[in-house]
């Protein structure tokens, strides 16, 4: 008899358990941290032909090289909304300093994804770039670290 009690308790703990990974999990910041390399792009719904770009993370700043350009932004995260937003100002080359730019981010299987609007529209509600919402979406993964220590 004391079966069906625990039956109902193992089968309640494997619902919650479904239900909680539905939700994303809050984001943490200082996994951003590092050096990115850019996998896949779509701009306002075009795929990104040329993907050379590296994103550095600082705990205050990033960095985005692509070639010859290069723009750093100020940014703020607020990590426990669902998905994660990220509001960006740019702080360089001087003639887009101070430009906005709202977006979502989220970290899943070891990339990242990061979903924008480059001219200061709505921030974006889902990872997707089309025509019709002129969104940016990329997605990166974190550049190997060096092993040292297996010499």
């Amino acid at each position: 008899m004391t079966r069906f009690p625990l039956l109902g308790l193992t089968v309640g703990l494997l619902a919650l358990t479904a239900a909680a990974d539905d939700k994303p999990m809050p984001l943490d910041p200082a996994k951003l941290v590092g050096d990115w390399t850019v996998v896949e792009g779509t701009k306002a719904g075009d795929k990104a032909e040329k993907l050379d770009g590296t994103l550095t993370v600082a705990k205050d700043k990033l960095t985005l090289t692509a070639g010859d350009l290069k723009f750093v932004f100020a940014y703020k995260l607020d990590e426990k909304a669902a998905p994660a937003t990220i509001d960006m100002t740019i702080l360089e080359p001087e003639s887009f300093k101070d430009g906005k730019a709202k977006g979502i981010l989220k970290m899943a299987d070891g990339k990242v994804s990061l979903c924008y609007h480059p001219m200061g529209g709505d921030r974006p509600k889902e990872f997707k770039s089309t025509k019709e919402d002129g969104n940016f979406l990329f997605v990166m993964k974190k550049k190997d670290e060096k092993k040292e220590d297996k010499k």
